[in-house]
């Protein structure tokens, strides 16, 4: 009897076995797209816009060709004023602000981006929106009851700041680390106002997820020594928006999974009869920030 289970078993095995493909599915990409990435603030440091060539989508991450022929400007939609782009490497192309020439991006105002490229003219408009009027401090928190110490000892950080008076306010909290930005999915932290106005509360602090669970990778606490800098950059509707569809996509998975969408942008061509598709997003942002050296 014995002998003849196990026989039962591994013809069972051998089928299970025998019924399992393996299918090689091939994505051909039926549009290349022009895909511009530019976000762009008003800090005093150079200003970048990279343009590259969309890729199948199974093909390796990082193999976009880049763009090194377009013309990329910005210009003040209040006075005409024109922040031209050049292109230095790989598709970057940058711009300078300047204090003492008026070379600088205001509060308030609205800009235009214009790409021209391959017989295709691009256009996006969007507002220089305000962020919070201040940043009052980042404190530490010690590991130790405040989640899973799995990588032993260390802090966490909570940052303490007010979101503006007033409805309609959109931020992306940006985390860096050592100089080294936080840029996965997983990290972006956008928030609409404080971050919760199902209860009508309006220009309190952030609320504790925001400030909080979203600036922290709980299986790497901060050590001692080492340097945080939180940046806290105003964005669009349109932006927020945005950010939101990404990560609904990239989450988009598993039994209950949607069939996926392409992501708009708000970059159009300007020609009726456009060459090329497009995807990225232009967008403007303020900026407050602060840093700290996690000490003992």
């Amino acid at each position: 009897m014995n002998h003849i289970k196990k026989l039962m078993f591994l013809s069972l095995s051998l089928l299970l076995f025998s019924c399992e493909d393996i299918i090689e599915v091939s994505v051909d990409q039926k549009q290349v797209k022009l895909v511009v990435d530019a976000f762009v603030n008003n800090l005093d440091t150079t200003q970048t816009i990279r343009l590259t060539r969309s890729i199948p989508y199974f093909q390796k991450s990082g193999t976009e060709p880049t763009v090194t022929d377009a013309t990329v400007i910005i210009a003040d939609t209040s006075n005409l004023k024109v922040f031209p782009f050049t292109h230095t490497q790989d598709g970057i192309y940058t711009w300078t602000p300047n204090k003492s020439t008026g070379d600088t991006f205001v509060v308030g105002r609205s800009y235009a981006l214009f790409i021209i490229q391959g017989g295709d003219t691009l256009i996006s408009i969007t507002k220089l929106n305000p962020t919070v009027n201040a940043i009052d401090s980042i404190i530490t928190v010690p590991t130790e009851g405040n989640g899973p110490p799995i990588a032993g000892p260390g802090k966490y950080i909570e940052l303490h700041a007010n979101d503006l008076p007033g409805k309609g306010n959109f931020y992306w909290i940006k985390t860096f680390r050592n100089d080294t930005f936080y840029g996965a999915t997983r990290n972006l932290n956008i928030s609409q106002d404080m971050g919760n106005t199902s209860n009508g509360q309006d220009g309190e602090l952030f609320i504790y997820p925001i400030r909080f669970n979203a600036l922290n990778e709980f299986f790497r606490p901060f050590r001692d020594g080492e340097k945080v800098r939180i940046e806290i950059h105003s964005i669009s509707l349109e932006s927020f928006y945005w950010f939101n569809l990404i990560v609904n996509e990239s989450n988009n998975g598993g039994l209950f999974s949607t069939p996926p969408v392409n992501i708009q942008t708000n970059i159009f061509s300007f020609n009726p009869n456009k060459k090329i598709g497009i995807a990225g997003l232009f967008s403007m942002s303020a900026v407050r920030y602060k840093e700290l050296i996690i000490k003992e």
